[in-house]
């Protein structure tokens, strides 16, 4: 998978020629701050075109996953994100910074765990061997703004918008050409340094060209209407040869699909965009007639799906006897206490989450379902102290500075409220509600000095950025 073909369906990078050595050219170009930076801007304009999946779990399984293959990189120690895009598209991509975007489509695709860590590790070859910076070294004359721009430009001609390909031919069709003579041998260096990834992490290097070799039935089988992955990456004859060499230098020590991989899936499945009374009567299907690979999952997902149609009594029998069988597994509480918030129980729900909590209480996704919960029901000042430390560990989460807003807002903290919101409008790429809003803190701020100080410098910060990409 490539980095910016991968964001839409421009034809562009079908034609490659060789890739001259750059070096350390890039560097001169564009900085590693910079290019995190570029990322992050992005990453925020993508918020408002494409439907990040809002479920802790499935998030934090990919961030999971996604760290312990940069644990085994070249550059440990960057800072990489992973994000989940609620899409059925094969796709997945990376971005400057060490920003790794990947679809429900795609993992859904995977037959197993070592698949799709092969694709994450990937796409983190792709940032740390800085293959958009490389790609821009050529031309010294490229703005970062503009840059942005066509980034900005294929993510909306990617969603479906006519305007995204009039923002790539205005701000730099030019340069983007320039780039995309590098892809092919970007891809290849891409393969050869994620499968050190993979088989370093301890995941099985022949899952990538097994993969390969599944996206290419698909290219035979569906020419009018391929995958993302293969619109412009076709995955050729040679490069699964040449994957396949590579893992057969290296031991295959295929593992088992952890249970985590499994049960993200079945909740993919169960909070799926299509009819949820035919998801339900799917999984039930399945279980009658044995079609899972997994029992457990497959019980899981059905439950979900249960508590989406609201068929309640079933949904609380399936996710107790989950729960019985193996008490310390989270998603199978949380199921449990969801169930109970949805029938209203609200303090049989809040005494699961506590339960739950004492006994892992550094686990992000419980603390999200558990501060959602206390929202819900009115625990305010509970719901702020969890935000806050949820916060510290995940402060690029548009979702917990919206809940952190809430709980503030409640406990009478109108200028906490107000920055909390400013946040979250920040990093879903909405600038100017983020500037509402700390003029809000201002005014909340009264005579102290350092929240009034804290506030002028936020707001200096984004009217720079703004004035930067209007000045492109």
């Amino acid at each position: 998978m490539s980095m910016l073909c991968e964001l839409g369906q421009t034809s562009a990078y079908a034609d490659n020629a060789n890739l001259p050595d750059l070096g350390d050219e890039s560097l001169a170009v564009i900085s590693p701050a910079q290019e995190r930076k570029l990322g992050q801007d992005f990453l925020r304009q993508a918020h408002r075109s494409l439907s990040f999946m809002d479920d802790p779990e499935v998030s934090e399984y990919i961030q999971s996953l996604g760290q312990k293959l940069v644990a085994h990189s070249d550059d440990p120690q960057q800072n990489f994100q992973f994000y989940v895009i609620d899409n059925p598209a094969i796709n997945a991509f990376a971005l400057p910074g060490g920003f790794i975007v990947v679809h429900t489509g795609l993992i859904l695709a995977t037959q197993n765990e070592d698949e799709l860590a092969s694709v994450l590790a990937h796409e983190i070859a792709h940032v740390t061997q800085r293959h958009i910076p490389r790609m821009i070294a050529e031309s010294q004359r490229t703005t970062l703004p503009a840059l942005a721009a066509v980034l900005a430009g294929i993510l909306l001609a990617s969603s479906g918008h006519q305007s995204g390909e009039a923002a790539i031919a205005l701000t730099g069709a030019t340069m983007a050409q320039r780039q995309l003579t590098f892809s092919r041998e970007f891809e290849e260096e891409a393969d050869r340094i994620g499968m050190q990834i993979l088989a370093k992490s301890g995941f099985d290097p022949g899952a990538m060209p097994a993969f390969f070799e599944r996206m290419q039935s698909l290219n035979r089988v569906n020419e009018s209407d391929l995958p993302e992955f293969l619109r412009d990456h076709p995955v050729t004859t040679n490069r699964i040869a040449d994957a396949l060499n590579r893992a057969a230098t290296y031991h295959a020590h295929p593992v088992a699909n952890s249970l985590e991989y499994l049960l993200v899936r079945a909740k993919i499945r169960a909070l799926a965009s299509d009819n949820p009374d035919e998801i339900a009567r799917s999984f039930k299907d399945d279980l009658a007639q044995g079609k899972y690979r997994n029992a457990e999952a497959e019980h899981y997902g059905y439950a979900l799906a249960l508590l989406r149609t609201r068929q309640l009594a079933t949904a609380r029998t399936e996710a107790q006897q989950l729960a019985e069988r193996h008490p310390n597994i989270l998603p199978y509480r949380v199921l449990q206490a969801e169930i109970e918030m949805s029938a209203q129980n609200y303090k049989q729900a809040l005494a699961i989450y506590a339960v739950a909590y004492a006994k892992t209480p550094s686990d992000m996704a419980l603390i999200r379902y558990y501060a959602a919960a206390l929202l819900k029901t009115g625990h305010y000042r509970k719901a702020k102290d969890l935000l806050k430390i949820a916060l510290q560990k995940r402060q690029d989460d548009p979702v917990l500075y919206k809940m952190l807003a809430e709980a503030s807002g409640n406990t009478g903290a109108s200028y906490e409220a107000h920055r909390a919101l400013a946040e979250h409008y920040y990093l879903i790429g909405n600038n100017h509600a983020a500037l509402e809003q700390l003029q809000l803190a201002a005014r909340a701020a009264g005579h102290s000095f350092y929240k009034q100080s804290s506030v002028e410098a936020r707001i200096a910060d984004i009217k720079e950025e703004i004035a930067t990409y209007q000045n492109k």
